[in-house]
């Protein structure tokens, strides 16, 4: 279960309990019986600067790259249409710090996105 803690799981998973070190803020309503509504904002660095990031294969054996590797800022949508489907809608958006931006193979790009629409049917 790392949604509690990092982000939704699936297709999404560059985020995973390894290395980091990482407080954030969440927020969670209920504006309906039906409907419920989550957003977290949290920041993420290093825990070792010369060590791996998370599950992303980057790494700066030198350390001259920082500690510091971005900020995520997460949602969810969930609404339960019937008693038999549930739909949910999940956003992210990381804006990658120093480290995710200068370390030794690093991906181009400032941003990663990430958005997937769920369904869970019961019968």
């Amino acid at each position: 279960m790392r949604r509690a803690d990092l982000a939704p799981t699936g297709l999404y998973n560059a985020i995973i309990r390894s290395n980091l070190v990482s407080p954030g803020v969440r927020i969670e309503a209920t504006p309906d019986k039906r409907t419920d509504l989550m957003a977290s904002l949290r920041p993420f660095w290093l825990a070792a600067g010369q060590d791996a990031f998370s599950s992303t294969g980057l790494r700066d054996a030198a350390g001259r790259s920082g500690s510091f590797a971005g900020t995520q800022f997460d949602g969810r949508v969930r609404h339960q249409l019937s008693k038999a489907l549930r739909l949910e809608l999940d956003a992210v958006l990381f804006a990658k710090g120093e480290f995710l931006r200068t370390a030794p193979n690093a991906p181009l790009g400032r941003w990663t996105k990430y958005v997937s629409l769920n369904a869970t049917a019961i019968f």
